[in-house]
């Protein structure tokens, strides 16, 4: 005859930490879930909360006559070579965040604005919103960049700038390590959509002061047929109306020298 079997008094119970690490992992999951939801509604104040989008400049306060043009997504054969040529006919220097893989096709360009005395972005090699990417990736995207522009012979420091200025939880960290902020912008004139050069200079009016970080396209990071002649016109229209002013347009490393930097809008 076969003995009886007990059965147990009660059930196996979880192991404390799997358990604890599971609540932590719901917490996670909850707060960027609120984050997301929530974040088109703060944007212009998300990084006053610093420990989950990191630092970022958006201006710098200083009681000098100094601008910072910047131009995202190039170089783009079209639209670059324009723009650095209409800069520098007017003395002007600008600071261009380009794309590493658009740098790798185009190395001459790159030559062109080192020549020009522009300074050179680090804004990605492929152009993706960083929110949700894997640790290694993201260090790639940005390392990949520096090395490409390092080995064109540029020697400067690279400045960084976040694609779609998109920033959160693990960004910040690897911005930390390389003493990186996330340069953003004061305004942007929505070249992209592309507006006319008569409305952007509409949306630049009311945000144009001193210390300002002014973003503007000379390519694209989503397509390569993108139309950027809106952009070389309002170039020029820029220049044309400040500079008589007293104003001076200069790179964002030389600005940052120049005041102090403000890290919210």
């Amino acid at each position: 005859m076969q003995p009886l079997l007990k059965a147990p008094s009660s059930l196996p119970s979880w192991p404390k930490r799997p358990r604890r690490w599971l609540q932590y992992c719901a917490i996670t999951l909850v707060i960027a879930l609120l984050i997301t939801i929530w974040e088109p509604y703060l944007w212009s104040n998300r990084y006053r909360v610093a420990w989950i989008f990191g630092e970022a400049i958006y201006k710098v306060q200083t009681s000098e006559k100094v601008v910072a043009l910047t131009f995202d997504d190039g170089p783009d054969p079209r639209y670059t070579q324009q723009i650095s040529q209409l800069l520098a006919d007017a003395g002007a220097r600008s600071t261009f965040f380009v794309i590493g893989r658009h740098a790798e096709q185009y190395p001459d360009l790159i030559d062109t604005l080192i020549q020009q005395g522009h300074e050179l972005g680090n804004h990605t090699w492929s152009h993706p919103s960083l929110r949700l990417m894997l640790p290694g990736v993201m260090r790639a995207e940005l390392e990949s960049t520096d090395r490409l522009l390092h080995s064109y012979g540029y020697e400067s420091p690279i400045p960084f700038r976040s694609p779609y200025g998109h920033s959160w939880f693990v960004l910040p960290q690897i911005l930390k390590l390389r003493r990186q902020p996330n340069i953003l912008w004061t305004v942007q004139l929505n070249d992209w959509k592309p507006e006319k050069p008569s409305i952007m200079m509409d949306l630049l009016e009311t945000k144009f002061d001193n210390g300002a970080i002014i973003l503007l396209h000379d390519g694209d990071g989503e397509s390569e047929g993108a139309d950027r002649a809106n952009t070389v016109e309002v170039v020029k229209l820029i220049l044309e109306k400040y500079i008589p002013q007293g104003y001076q347009f200069v790179t964002v490393s030389e600005l940052l020298h120049r005041g102090k930097p403000l890290h919210f809008q």
